[in-house]
């Protein structure tokens, strides 16, 4: 997987896992089983999250959207260049729309896109109508995000 950060495969896989730990995270609290975290071009970590659209009574509240939130009143910008998403599925189109109003040019992801998701519009539909070049990178342990996904829906649709 060529790219422009000085992210190790390794490290990769580690940050997508650690991605599916923040959505033990989500499952627990009753909220839809995705998670977020960013970094900085060398896969240090500079925020995470997940979602909490259920707990918040709010449809914003996106794992990737609540990150952004964290980094954006950590570095006092809403600009977040040279940071690197990492999610355990792919990023919705709202999501995405708002790492590109944020600069972020680089993504990883674990699952692909699921067919319920509407808008129907994947990473690689935002990306081909971005201003910005974007580098797009998955799916990363695919399966098993997947597999948690579901069992994460199924555990909170019987709460």
């Amino acid at each position: 997987m060529e790219t422009k950060t000085d992210i190790t495969e390794e490290r990769v896989v580690e940050l997508i896992r650690l991605c599916m730990s923040e959505v033990d995270v989500a499952i627990s609290e009753g909220n839809v089983p995705m998670a977020c975290i960013i970094t900085d071009m060398s896969g240090n970590i500079l925020a995470r999250a997940h979602n909490t659209q259920n707990a918040d009574n709010d449809p914003t509240a996106h794992a990737e959207i609540n990150a952004l939130r964290k980094l954006g009143k950590l570095k006092e910008s809403r600009y977040l260049d040279d940071c690197v998403v990492f999610s355990n599925a792919e990023t919705c189109s709202m999501c995405m729309s708002a790492c590109i109003k944020a600069h972020i040019r680089t993504f990883f992801f674990g699952a692909p896109a699921e067919p319920s998701m509407d808008p129907w519009i994947t990473m690689a539909d935002v990306a081909e109508k971005s201003k910005l070049p974007l580098e797009i990178h998955g799916p990363i342990l695919g399966e098993e995000c997947k597999n948690q996904i579901s069992q994460g829906r199924s555990m909170i649709s019987k709460k």
